[in-house]
């Protein structure tokens, strides 16, 4: 069973990976409505790892980031697969990628965590249906 603590990080985490993704993505994205609506995901992705970074400050836990071969294997994938497309529908569709494994990650972290805090357990949420949300807003640029 996890605890509280790695639910938060596990939030911490995936937000700024989602935040990383979409600025590596930004680098290719040209569509105005593409470019639009990744710094909106941008914006919510970062309240989310505030949120998750103040709970766990208020519960005398440091934040723990992504590792930095996290973020250059990511940048790096990305790099590859928009190398010769920088199309909005292939852009959208590695976010869509990105997207799912965040949801089943999540799915199963909260499962495996023992929720006491309705406030951990409304951040995990939040975050869920952002990244469903997000995944939805992605389709409409395939």
């Amino acid at each position: 069973m996890l605890s509280e603590t790695q639910l938060l990080n596990h939030i911490y985490q995936t937000a700024e990976m989602g935040q990383d993704g979409i600025r590596t993505v930004l680098k290719y994205a040209q569509e105005p409505g593409l470019v639009h609506a990744l710094n909106s995901q941008l914006e919510e992705y970062q309240k989310l790892q505030n949120s998750a970074g103040a709970m766990l400050h208020a519960r005398g836990e440091p934040p723990k980031g992504i590792g930095p071969m996290a973020k250059l294997s990511s940048e790096a994938m990305t790099a590859m697969k928009s190398l010769t497309d920088h199309s909005a529908t292939n852009l959208a569709e590695m976010m869509i990628q990105g997207s799912t494994m965040g949801v089943s990650k999540s799915l199963r972290t909260i499962r495996d965590c023992d929720l006491k805090d309705e406030g951990v357990r409304d951040l995990a949420n939040r975050l869920l249906k952002t990244q469903e949300a997000n995944i939805e807003e992605m389709k409409g640029f395939l």
